[in-house]
């Protein structure tokens, strides 16, 4: 018995296989660009926040983003302002005033946001015919 079937053959659709095929690529950069937004964000809120006598606890305040992109840090780059800790948690002498931690919590639902964006971000692009 002899087989029939059908052949269907796409053609001209190269150009969005290939955007498909840069999908995980444009998701990790839309989610470093969201990492070293809320990095920032956060160290120049630290720096807003952090009581000032002398400004090296302020000026030591920094912000990185690791080569991947997926993952940042804030923190001091001086070793001589040690007692942040001891601004930041207080002490049996003097009161905690806080100013790494409410600039994380402040920025926490804004990352989330962020994150969140991408998906919808990406098939406004694919749908638009900008990643094509």
């Amino acid at each position: 018995m002899a087989r029939t079937g059908v052949t269907l053959k796409l053609e001209g659709f190269e150009s969005t296989q290939r955007a498909f095929a840069r999908a995980p690529e444009l998701v990790r950069v839309k989610a470093s660009q969201a990492v070293a937004t809320s990095t920032f964000a956060i160290a120049q809120r630290a720096r807003a926040l952090v009581p000032v006598a002398s400004g090296d606890l302020k000026r030591a305040i920094t912000s990185s983003n690791v080569v991947s992109g997926l993952s940042g840090s804030v923190g001091l780059d001086s070793p001589a302002v040690f007692y942040w800790r001891f601004v930041e948690f207080g002490t049996r002498h003097s009161a905690a005033r806080p100013f790494f931690r409410p600039a994380a919590e402040a920025e926490s639902e804004l990352y989330i946001q962020r994150m969140r964006a991408i998906g919808p971000a990406l098939e406004r692009d694919f749908s638009s015919g900008s990643l094509l």
